[in-house]
């Protein structure tokens, strides 16, 4: 009976953090996308947003470099319902990559990106 109680606590404490850590990145991802609408002149033009099926925000996308590049990096990802009123619950994201080549250095930034058609992305979610 301890054992199962002990075993049940460290499970539940475990997931407590990784639903901590999902949070926190919707919440890096919201303060992202609050920041680029709130500068007037780096903001998303509006008819872009309107025309977008999707968008992808990565906060804190990770790139490092030393002839082996490599970049990183979590976020969520929107998409507007069938009717074309309205947005979906965001779905979890990863951008991963590499690289070979002459590069050195290492880099981190926040992506946002609009996608104008749709059906890319509902065959990658299925």
């Amino acid at each position: 009976m301890i054992k199962t109680l002990c075993a049940l606590l460290t499970l539940s404490t475990g997931l407590a953090f990784a639903q901590s850590e999902h949070i926190k990145r919707l919440d890096d991802a919201a303060i992202v996308i609050s920041e680029i609408m709130a500068t007037k002149d780096r903001e998303i033009p509006q008819d872009l947003l309107n025309k977008a099926h999707c968008i992808v925000i990565v906060p804190g996308l990770k790139k490092g470099a030393f002839i082996f590049g490599a970049k990183f990096g979590r976020g969520f990802i929107e998409c507007r319902k069938e009717g074309g009123i309205g947005w979906s619950a965001p779905g979890a994201v990863r951008v991963e990559g590499g690289s070979v080549g002459f590069q050195i250095g290492a880099s981190e930034s926040d992506v946002v990106r609009a996608c104008p058609k749709f059906g890319y992305f509902r065959e990658k979610i299925r």
